[in-house]
């Protein structure tokens, strides 16, 4: 083969070649990326999760030693011996008549044990509910012997102006001063709290209507003990969640 004849023929092969775009080389094209499908919880079709049930508000737990009680008794019909732990004596009870949401309720205060420096001291509240058991308690505490309380003396009135009395309480400790703690005990259709606890000495709580008052001895430097020179009557409120203190009158002897 001439020269001229090889270089036709190598221009005849570059020419098959080229292809009919300008000789451009196409490129494979990419493969689609293949589209998640969408997942049950995007998905229009999928069925809703259904909504729990509410829970219903548990009953309290009461002390170890309050069985409830399952009779539908009217509070005044409660036998003592059922209020109190056994071998403990009654030493106050006050019933508190529903109103507002809450229903029938009865304090009590208890004693265990005879010497009076050296005994256990209580408290529980009982309180009716529509199901069986119809009477559990809501509310207790307990002064060990070693704690030196001498008495529990329970009060009540409507100290938070709701409709339904609010239980006040004295755990005595005795003195010169007649010292003690005070507590506050409120209730309403879910709940049953303390919401004060105050120690004091030459001091006195009482609830007044739609307010709890404190009675305070104001002495001077030359005052004896029996007798001082005037008293401090100052007065709380509730505010929905505390009692705030909302007046100061100083009241001479």
């Amino acid at each position: 083969m001439s020269r001229l004849q090889r270089l036709l023929f190598v221009i005849a092969l570059a020419l098959a070649a080229c292809d009919g775009d300008g000789g451009k080389v196409a490129q494979p094209s990419a493969s689609p990326t293949p589209t998640a499908s969408p997942s049950p919880i995007d998905s229009p079709t999928a069925a809703p999760t259904p909504s729990g049930s509410p829970t219903p508000q548990p009953r309290p737990i009461p002390p170890a030693w309050a069985a409830p009680i399952n009779n539908d008794l009217d509070a005044s019909d409660l036998p003592s011996e059922a209020l109190v732990p056994p071998d403990a004596q009654l030493t106050d009870r006050v019933t508190l008549p529903a109103g507002g949401d809450v229903p029938d309720q009865v304090a009590v205060a208890y004693v265990i044990g005879d010497d009076p420096f050296a005994a256990e001291h209580g408290f529980a509240l009982w309180q009716w509910f529509p199901d069986r058991p119809h009477w559990s308690v809501v509310f207790a505490f307990i002064d060990a012997a070693t704690e030196g309380v001498l008495g529990i003396r329970v009060d009540a009135g409507d100290a938070t102006d709701d409709g339904h009395d609010d239980v006040l309480t004295f755990e005595a400790t005795g003195g010169s001063g007649a010292c003690g703690t005070w507590r506050v005990i409120v209730g309403d259709a879910d709940d049953t709290r303390q919401v004060l606890l105050r120690r004091t000495c030459d001091a006195e709580f009482v609830i007044s209507p739609g307010a709890l008052e404190l009675r305070v001895a104001v002495y001077r430097a030359d005052d004896a003990h029996c007798c001082p020179s005037a008293f401090r009557h100052v007065t709380f409120e509730w505010d929905g969640e505390a009692f705030e203190r909302t007046g100061v009158v100083v009241e001479t002897t």
